[in-house]
């Protein structure tokens, strides 16, 4: 009875997948519920592709590099302007000796001496160079406040050189010292060839490579900005000091130890 039933109960096995195939096929791929489309179950005619300026037609791969793609496609037929600074370059700028001196005690203020690295005048916990580059790179304007503008290259360890203020816990502790060093006095101004000759520049240009973050239009210091911002080439008329920046006829080199404790 067994062996006589099996070939019809495997038949109607068959039959059934064979139903569920076809209608299956009929009704096509299942859709997720309560989920959105995604790409990879939605179909796109023509005119959707048209309409999205995310999707592009499929390319061959030797078509590739020369195939516009990307958000930035649509800039080599649309014409663009690039951002420019709001700061006038021609704008005729009066100095006031008033304004350099305040400059030049806000500044002083700032250093141990004349020519060190001033101090971080705000907290910098947990930063990272990344985050003193944000805003020190181009001098960025932040709650009223500019940030003022790196005067050498990019370097990498910011509190190598410039110390920050001490962590919150300890800032109501009186961290002053005794000393009696005194610097030499920060130069007001320098040495002119002739009446109407362009200044020599009265300092090092060691670590003071960028003329503009001192003396710049938007970035510079009151009353020491540069009647002339628009020249790029400052060493072009004003003629470094021989004294500071150039090799001296003796063993010591400025800022470095005795070359024969190098060499030992």
């Amino acid at each position: 009875m067994i062996r006589r039933l099996a070939p019809v109960f495997f038949a109607a096995v068959i039959a059934v997948a064979v139903i569920g195939f076809l209608v299956g096929i009929a009704e096509g791929v299942p859709k997720p519920h309560g989920q959105a489309e995604t790409a990879l179950v939605a179909t796109y005619d023509q005119e959707s592709v048209d309409s999205n300026h995310k999707l592009i037609p499929a390319v061959a791969y030797s078509e590739i590099a020369g195939t516009s793609m990307g958000p930035t496609s649509a800039w080599r037929e649309i014409p663009q302007s690039l951002p420019h600074s709001e700061h006038d370059l021609y704008a005729k700028i009066t100095l006031s000796e008033s304004a350099k001196l305040a400059s030049s005690k806000l500044r002083a203020s700032r250093r141990a001496f004349n020519g060190a690295p001033p101090v971080i005048p705000h907290p910098a916990e947990n930063t990272t160079d990344a985050a003193c580059y944000a805003c020190h790179g181009n001098g960025v304007t932040l709650t009223g406040m500019k940030a003022s503008v790196m005067s050498h290259p990019f370097l990498g360890n910011c509190v190598q050189c410039h110390a920050p203020m001490a962590p919150a816990p300890f800032r109501s502790i009186d961290t002053t010292v005794d000393t009696s060093f005194v610097g030499l006095p920060a130069p007001q101004q320098g040495k002119r060839a002739s009446l109407g000759a362009p200044p020599t520049i009265p300092h090092s240009r060691w670590m003071r490579d960028n003329c503009h973050a001192c003396h710049g239009g938007p970035d510079g210091w009151a009353g020491m900005e540069s009647t002339h911002p628009w020249r790029t080439n400052c060493t072009q008329c004003h003629a470094p000091s021989a004294a500071l920046d150039q090799m001296p006829e003796t063993d010591v080199v400025p800022m470095l130890p005795p070359l024969d404790v190098v060499s030992k």
